[in-house]
């Protein structure tokens, strides 16, 4: 390998252990953001040399042998013998600069091995119904309330599907197809029913099969993946999987005991005040937080505070001041 030991991980901005899919994804996003046919003409060349680095790296770690070697050996994978002589393959026209770039002629090679599933890039062949469409993420913002209930959500998200004018390929006729602009790929809003589960946490992954990116020639379609974001709540502070908020009890309540009233996410709860209850006691509620990533749901901490009347009649101010008395 000329240029000495490079880092394929670096390159492809991934880690060590991920999958093989994984690589695809990040592959075929910076294959299409730095391929040089869609670079002004000023910025060609230093595309095209980071267009060869990601077809290398992409080349080598999508397959099994070859990134087994580079994993074992580091800087001298490429330089151990090869098990067998592979048999040459005719070149089929193509220049020597073509060969140079990772056997992409033009775009239209690009979008063959990119969408076409087969093991490395510039040198897979285009399989008969074409590849798996790309999975797409996007952020699903939720109420805490939304969040413990569960149930069916209606969702509108801008989505990538395949250019109707090009079919996928970025081409229209010799050129780039206008519509796109030669990336295969537009994005049109579309509209999701997502079923969520109850007790639903921060960050949350679900799995939408088959409604990420479709894929050219017929190919299944990648799946969509949506991350839960609770939004912040006017009476509820979120610490963890619990909750926080506060319980407001009138002076004698506090003093002889009684019941309060506690607002939940599903509706107010009555609670238990012990005589003597001091403002500031937290009265903790289990099981009415949110949802846990081990599974159940946290608790609701309810800190009292304790409420004094506007009015004060001449009857309460008498037991105000006997109180005063018997407590100096």
């Amino acid at each position: 390998m000329a240029g000495g030991y490079k880092d394929y991980y670096a390159v492809l901005g991934v880690k060590k252990e991920s999958s093989l899919e994984e690589l695809k994804q990040a592959y075929r996003r910076l294959a299409k953001q730095h391929h040089p046919d869609l670079q002004p003409e000023k910025d060609k060349a230093a595309a095209s040399e980071r267009f060869k680095e990601l077809n290398e790296a992409y080349e080598v770690l999508s397959n099994p042998e070859k990134r087994a070697k580079y994993d074992r050996l580091g800087a001298d994978w490429d330089r151990e013998p090869p098990p067998e002589r592979e048999t040459p393959r005719p070149n089929r026209g193509r220049s020597a600069g073509a060969e140079q770039a990772g056997g992409f002629e033009g775009f239209s090679d690009f979008f063959e091995n990119l969408y076409g599933g087969a093991g490395g890039a510039g040198r897979g062949a285009r399989s008969e119904r074409g590849g798996r469409g790309q999975d797409v993420e996007a952020e699903m913002p939720l109420s805490l309330e939304e969040a413990v209930r569960g149930g069916e959500k209606k969702i509108s998200l801008d989505v990538p599907t395949l250019c109707p004018a090009c079919g996928g390929t970025g081409r229209k006729g010799r050129g780039f197809c206008p519509e796109c602009g030669g990336v295969g790929e537009l994005s049109r809003p579309k509209s999701i029913t997502a079923r969520l589960p109850q007790a639903a946490h921060d960050g949350m992954r679900l799995r939408l099969r088959g409604q990420g990116s479709p894929a050219p020639n017929g190919g299944e379609p990648g799946d969509l993946y949506l991350r839960i974001r609770l939004l912040p709540h006017p009476r509820f502070k979120i610490v963890g999987s619990d909750l926080e908020t506060s319980v407001t009890v009138m002076p004698w309540v506090a003093a002889l005991g009684g019941e309060a009233s506690v607002a939940t996410l599903e509706g107010p709860l009555r609670v238990k005040i012990a005589a003597g209850t001091h403002a500031g006691r937290i009265l903790r509620v289990a099981g009415k937080g949110l949802g846990r990533e081990g599974g159940g749901r946290g608790d609701l901490r309810a800190a009292v505070s304790i409420d004094i009347p506007e009015r004060v009649d001449a009857r309460l101010e008498k037991l105000y001041r006997e109180m005063k008395e018997a407590a100096s």
